[in-house]
């Protein structure tokens, strides 16, 4: 046998070899080198890297969902609806007493804008618990309005904001400062925000930021400004809001 036959058959066991690999290993395999499956893969890196402290926990979401519902997922995620919906429904979520957990449901229930608050504090001295007339012990308090999307369950950008001030047990005295925070797991989403102010007014601490939220998706483009408000009272949480500017 001459050494070009050998070299010509060496190189016809490689090509089956490679081809039974990549076509021959079940759906799996095919599924990996789809499009789809470059998207799901693409989308699994990027929470798998990111340094954010939620992505594990996103990561782990979203590799819950089955196959087809990932793949629905992304499609969303990319929908320029949908993106609009992210920074504008959220402004239908209305403003609540004390606390408040409430939903908007979009896309037959897939997708959803949650809103919720809560409340932390570090008492003075040994006190705790809730002063007479179920107003908020002595100390300082910090009350939280937080608006998120969520996909298939799963959170994909979530915004947050929360005032900090001290209350003497009857009545808010000092407001100390306000700050925000975001979650964002969307790539075609890109959200900054001002620098958060606090106020005291009538008894009242007051926080308040503005995001500025970009979409970008196949040459489609939007750009919408949202103030993110929250207020907390002697009892807790009064209200609190996400609305277009």
């Amino acid at each position: 046998m001459s050494m070009a036959t050998t070299r010509r058959l060496a190189t016809t066991v490689l090509v089956g070899l490679a081809t039974a690999t990549l076509l021959g290993t079940g759906t799996a395999n095919a599924s990996i080198i789809s499009g789809d499956g470059r998207r799901i893969a693409s989308y699994e890196n990027t929470l798998r890297t990111s340094a954010e402290p939620d992505a594990a926990t996103t990561l782990k979401e979203f590799d819950a969902l089955a196959y087809d519902k990932k793949v629905k997922f992304l499609d969303y995620t990319e929908d320029p609806e949908n993106l609009k919906a992210l920074l504008q429904e959220a402004a239908d979520v209305p403003e609540a007493g004390k606390s408040v957990h409430s939903l908007v449901n979009l896309k037959d229930g897939d997708v959803q804008i949650q809103a919720d608050s809560d409340a932390t504090f570090k008492p003075d001295a040994d006190l705790d618990g809730v002063a007479a007339g179920g107003k908020l012990s002595r100390g300082w308090w910090e009350t939280t309005y937080s608006v998120k999307q969520k996909i298939f369950g799963v959170t994909v950008t979530k915004l947050s904001l929360w005032v900090n001030y001290y209350t003497n047990g009857s009545s808010i005295t000092k407001v100390d400062h306000a700050d925000c925070a975001k979650r964002n797991y969307n790539a075609a989403v890109s959200i900054g925000h001002s620098v958060p102010k606090a106020q005291l007014a009538s008894g009242t601490a007051i926080g308040e930021v503005i995001w500025e939220g970009s979409i970008i998706y196949r040459g489609f483009g939007i750009e919408i400004d949202k103030r993110h408000q929250v207020k907390a009272n002697a009892y807790g949480f009064k209200s609190g809001y996400l609305k277009n500017i």
